[in-house]
């Protein structure tokens, strides 16, 4: 069994999220599994997972002019995606 380490309860929530990895100003749009207070976690294809410890953008596309957030890749399940951390401001 996984330890859950979570500090915040997740919350199930399908949403379109623009990814963009700053170091390469990549952008991709990725299905959200979940989100809490602290991050989220990105549904993707192996080859579009970043490594961890990598830091990307992220963005709705649910609004217009939504913020963007920094977040640090910290957890990737192969063949299924990726969780985020939101990086502190």
């Amino acid at each position: 069994m996984i330890d859950n380490k979570r500090r915040h309860p997740r919350l199930k929530h399908r949403a379109k999220i623009k990814m963009t990895v700053p170091a390469s100003a990549q952008g991709v749009v990725l299905d959200m599994r979940d989100f809490s207070e602290t991050g989220l976690f990105l549904l993707c294809a192996n080859e579009l997972i970043p490594p961890i410890g990598a830091l990307v953008e992220v963005q709705t596309t649910e609004f217009d002019d939504a913020p963007i957030q920094t977040a640090i890749v910290v957890r990737v399940e192969p063949d299924v995606g990726f969780g985020l951390e939101f990086a502190p401001r």
